[in-house]
């Protein structure tokens, strides 16, 4: 948490609080204004000047009108004022908060502005202080949650003591449930919010014990379900509830196996051993051939939350709104705890960088800038699984060692693969896969990919369907045949991404060799 009483101590005459959780920013200037025995007043354009005691009104919502008063007062005060950036379009306004800051610096006296958003005129830039308000940790949720459980369960106890006979069964059984939850569960609860504002964690957990009354699902999850559509308001970061396992992927043996070892790296035990965090990987190749599919299945091997991340819907329209998204959901996945932060076909994002400076001002270079940095310097236990398509479009930096533990060469099926993903396939749409021979049918499917595959056992299914008999061998390998894959229609980036895996040493997400035309990269001994 942040220490304001330093930065008042220190003579800072303006210091600008990003975030959301106003109520909690303002206990945090209190409990500083309380320390150092200052006065505090707090003004908004609806409210006026008042302090946390409400012993003092002074009807003044005018911005500019508070403004002078703020700067005429010989006392030494902190004051607050809420979402001034709304104001920072007036040149009066800004020539007075410059003029505040060289003042306050002689007069001891300091002024913070809360806000969600930064947004800091040119003029202010070398006068205010941004200070970030961190998310609320694990003490700070335990809290919150222990204060509404303990209360609602003493109160539904109170409750049953009042009610028909007939009312009382359900209910009675209701509050027993909820009274009976292990710190296990505890633990899981507030690992679940992790992410969440103090407001956002208190409607999650209020809900949860809700809905738990006629559902057999955990507080823990119920309160995972609510956190993704919290996560989700944003646009840029959405949580998936990944079921996916290593059963789902045919092949990719090699990738299976690095994931799998690591799986145990978020635990105490693996920090205790002296371990470092695991970064991240980036997985390279032609599309569906499973990149997608793989984070989903990491999420379960390490046992963490997935979290999908579209970079794209970063970059906003206002100025310095893309910096600061980029910002809200590092910090929010962050506080999530150890999570996989999946970034899904990266060079849509981050392609054409070098002529950023020209076209938008330099704002995806900021972004961009601020993302490899945070991924080079990061301590957070957020493990990131990047896709790339066309590896060609990226930024050499992002390449570059320390940014991913490891680059994968994801290429297309072999033939053991083929057979084993079509098994998948088969099982997955409701047949047995051990009273089929899908020998030939991965034989006359050399060049497929993985979705291409699945695709090719849904059209078997379908025309089965209109025939009305039952799915066969022949009818996977007819679809097989009317189908032109992507290896061959875009053979041209195939070829390169080829040679890039070659040239560069990339660790081929296979283990297998053979049709050595379609796989590339160094084989590991694991």
């Amino acid at each position: 948490m942040v220490n304001l009483s330093s930065y008042i101590k220190s003579g800072y005459s303006i210091l600008y609080l990003l975030t959301h959780e106003e109520s909690r920013a303002e206990l945090l200037i209190l409990n500083s204004a309380n320390e150092l025995k200052r006065s505090l007043k707090v003004w908004s354009c609806t409210e006026g000047f008042s302090n946390p005691n409400n012993k003092y009104n002074d009807a003044t919502y005018d911005p500019k009108t508070a403004l002078e008063k703020i700067k005429s007062d010989t006392t030494t005060q902190i004051y607050v004022m809420r979402d001034m950036h709304s104001f920072f379009t007036s040149p009066i306004i800004i020539r007075t908060l410059r003029d505040i800051a060289k003042e306050f610096k002689q007069q001891g006296k300091t002024l913070i502005i809360i806000s969600p958003v930064k947004k800091i005129p040119v003029e202010l830039e070398k006068d205010i202080t941004v200070i970030e308000f961190d998310l609320p940790d694990r003490d700070n949720l335990s809290l919150v949650f222990n204060n509404l459980y303990e209360s609602n369960v003493k109160a539904g106890k109170e409750k049953l003591k009042t009610m028909d006979i007939s009312e009382k069964d359900g209910f009675e059984k209701y509050i027993k449930k909820l009274s009976s939850i292990t710190n296990d569960e505890r633990e899981r609860i507030i690992h679940a919010s992790m992410g969440l504002t103090i407001i956002e964690a208190e409607n999650a957990f209020a809900k949860a014990i809700i809905d738990s009354k006629n559902s057999e699902t955990s507080i823990s999850k119920l309160v995972m379900i609510e956190k993704a559509l919290a996560v989700k308001k944003s646009g840029i970061l959405e949580y998936f509830d990944a079921k996916q396992t290593t059963n789902d992927i045919g092949g990719l043996d090699n990738l299976k196996k690095w994931l799998k070892i690591r799986s145990k790296a978020f635990s105490k035990e693996a920090r205790d051993f002296g371990l470092p965090m695991p970064r991240g990987i980036l997985l390279a190749g032609l599309p569906g051939c499973g990149k997608s599919l793989t984070a989903k299945v990491a999420s379960n091997i390490f046992g963490v939350p997935l979290i999908r991340f579209d970079i794209g819907k970063v970059f906003a329209g206002l100025v310095g709104q893309s910096e600061e998204n980029m910002r809200t959901a590092i910090q929010t996945a962050e506080a999530v705890g150890a999570c996989v932060l999946w970034i899904d076909e990266m060079e849509k994002a981050f392609s054409g960088m070098s002529g950023s400076g020209t076209t938008d001002g330099g704002t995806s270079q900021r972004v961009f800038g601020n993302f490899i940095t945070w991924m080079q310097e990061k301590t957070s236990p957020v493990f990131i699984i990047s896709t790339v398509n066309r590896i060609s479009t990226l930024p050499p930096e992002l390449l570059r060692k320390g940014r991913f533990d490891e680059i994968f060469f994801v290429g297309l099926p072999s033939f053991k693969e083929r057979e084993d993903i079509l098994k998948i396939h088969v099982n997955k749409y409701g047949r047995d896969a051990n009273k089929f021979k899908l020998e030939k049918a991965a034989q006359s499917s050399v060049g497929y990919s993985g979705a291409e595959l699945e695709e090719a056992v849904i059209s078997g299914l379908f025309n089965a369907f209109d025939k009305g008999k039952e799915l066969s061998d022949k009818d996977i390998i007819d679809a097989i045949k009317v189908t032109s894959p992507l290896s061959v229609t875009n053979s041209a980036d195939l070829d390169y991404m080829i040679r890039w895996a070659t040239d560069n040493k990339v660790v081929n997400a296979s283990s297998v060799n053979g049709e050595e035309k379609l796989h590339a990269g160094r084989q590991l001994d694991l």
